[in-house]
Order: C-alpha cells, then structure tokens, then sequence
C-alpha cells in the first residue's frame, strides 16, 4: 500500500489522519436502497457528512450529501445524483498541505484514497483543527528560536544545547551593535542624553519588527502568496510602519523637548525613531517573504534575529542623524 514502512504510515501524513468511520454505497444502488444501506451502518458512527460511492471494483466514483440523498426520489440511481467532481488525498500527502486543501475547498471531510483510486479512509475538519494547531506550535517555536522539538518533557540540558546555536550567532552578531556605539563614542560624550533614548529606539524597532514577522508568518498558514499578493503586503506594511512611525516620532520627539529644552534633540530622536520603525517593520516583512519565495520555512526568520538586526540599523541610523547635528546639539 501507498506510503506504508513495515504496515506503518509516515509521520504526519494523511495516512496516520484518516479515520475509518464512512459509508460507501455502490454506484448502481438506488435511493431508496441507499437510504436502507445508510439506515443499517450509521450506528457508531459520527460525522457522517458525506456518502461514498464506489464502482464494481471499489474505487471512489462519486461522492454524495445526505441532504442530496433524502431530496433524491425513490428510483433515482446513485450513479445520476452523485457528484463526479471529487477532492481526495493520497496516504502519503504532509499534513500541512492537508490542512490548505482544506481551507482551500471549505469541505467539512475528505477521502483518503490508494493509487488504484480505492477509498481507505476519511479525514474530518476536527481531525484537521489539531493539525493546525500543532503548526502553529511549531511555528511560534521558530519564531522564539527555540526549536519545535523543545517541550515541556525536554531536559534543561538538551533545551539547552538546541537553544545555544542561535543564541551564539546573536551573540555574535550584537557585537556589531557594541561596535558600532564605540564608533560613535564621541558623539555620546559630547551630548550624552543621546543615551537615554538610545534602548527606546533600539527595542522598538525590534518590535515593529518582530509584530510584522509574526503577521505574515500567520498570512503564509492562511493565504497562497504570489508575487501580487506580496507587493499589495509590503505596500500595506509600509503604510503602516510610516503612520506607526509618525504617531511615535511626534510623541517621544515632543518628550525629548520638554525634557532637554531643546528642539534639535527632538527633532533628531523623532526623525531616527521614524526612520527606524519603518525599516524595522520593512525588515520583519521582507525576509519571511524572501524565504517563503526560495521554498525554506519562514518560520525560521526568528524574531530573535529579526530584534538584532534591527537593532544595528537602528543604531546605525541613530547615531547617524545625531552626528550629523553634533553642533546643534551641543
């Protein structure tokens, strides 16, 4: 049989969803004899949605709703009510993809059939709620970049030992930050406030970040992302990183100058803060997407990483802008 290893089908495919609990009727029975049929096997079994209808050789023909059955007349042929348009699963389909069909065709069961067509099983939508949300669970455990196969069951030593690479590339990539304020220490010398709103803008262009990372990874589950769909999703994450820059520009540039009294350290921590909260959610938009378009999870674009660099662009820019009104600012 399709996609068994030693009578077993592979992990998290249709084969280990389906269920066997259906009624199949043949093609040539009539209503009335349908009827009979499904009157005798529907005891003990739940979620019957659908009838399914096999030829002299047991392979899915057709399939039929209970509601088209009962509205059918006595001596109507299955064969002439049934629907010939079937959406079906192979055993070895991965779960996930499932879990899209299922979306896609808005069905509440799908059969799950051989090679040779012959019907073996059903999966239901309920089947399908717990697929999603073991996804889901996976994905939020890239996002924290702790991987999905740390649980609660997991030893402080293993959770450790898969949490170390990422935290080691991060390590090293943050040294970059610690650079780049070194490279700029004459500027915090010179006018140190700089410092004070120097964590504030690096934690909320992490943020922003972090948000858009997370609402597209979320899109990907639900939508078929083609290169028009991206375009109209980064349009739109712009427009919202520019009126979510704008809103806290204006607010911390308005502190800054009740604080300082001094509308040049305003101006220069609204503009850095506008600057770097649209690139920061540009940033959370743009590498999930280029990593769904070279066919690796996006997932994996963790938020952790998303925070890091966003941080060293932030930086960047910040102390950029203040240099280059070190003599204003004085």
């Amino acid at each position: 049989m399709d996609n068994m290893i030693n009578g077993v089908f592979k992990h998290e495919t249709t084969g280990t969803l389906m269920k066997k609990g259906y009624i199949a009727l043949q093609e040539t029975y009539t209503a009335e004899k349908a009827i009979s049929h499904l009157r005798q096997n529907v005891q003990g079994k739940t979620n019957i949605h659908y009838l399914y209808i096999l030829n002299a050789d047991h392979q899915l023909t057709g399939v039929l709703s209970i509601r088209e059955l009962l509205g059918a007349s006595n001596d109507e042929v299955i064969s002439t009510i049934m629907m010939t348009d079937i959406v079906s699963f192979p055993t070895d389909l991965d779960q996930e993809d499932a879990a899209k069909i299922f979306r896609d065709e808005d069905l509440v069961s799908i059969p799950v059939v051989t090679r040779e067509k012959k019907l073996i099983g059903v999966i239901h939508v309920e089947d399908i709620l717990d697929v999603i949300q073991q996804e889901a669970d996976e994905d939020i455990g890239k996002l924290s970049a702790t991987g999905k196969e740390i649980d609660f069951q997991t030893s402080p030593f293993l959770a450790a030992w898969r949490r170390l690479p990422w935290l080691i590339l991060l390590l090293f990539i943050g040294l970059i930050s610690g650079g780049i304020i070194e490279r700029f220490e004459a500027t915090l010398e010179a006018v140190v406030a700089l410092a004070f709103f120097m964590p504030m803008i690096a934690g909320m262009t992490g943020n922003t970040g972090t948000q858009s990372l997370a609402v597209v990874v979320r899109g990907l589950v639900s939508e078929d992302l083609d290169f028009k769909k991206s375009i109209k999703l980064l349009y739109r994450e712009l427009i919202v990183g520019i009126i979510i820059g704008v809103t806290c520009a204006i607010i911390i540039a308005g502190i800054a100058f009740v604080w300082r009294g001094s509308l040049t350290l305003g101006l220069v921590v609204g503009t850095s803060l506008l600057a770097t909260l649209i690139i920061g959610t540009l940033a959370g938009t743009i590498i999930p997407l280029l990593l769904y378009k070279f066919k690796v999870d996006p997932a994996v674009a963790s938020g952790p990483l998303i925070t890091t660099i966003n941080d060293i662009l932030s930086l960047l820019i910040y102390f950029g802008i203040a240099t280059m009104f070190i003599s204003k600012l004085m």
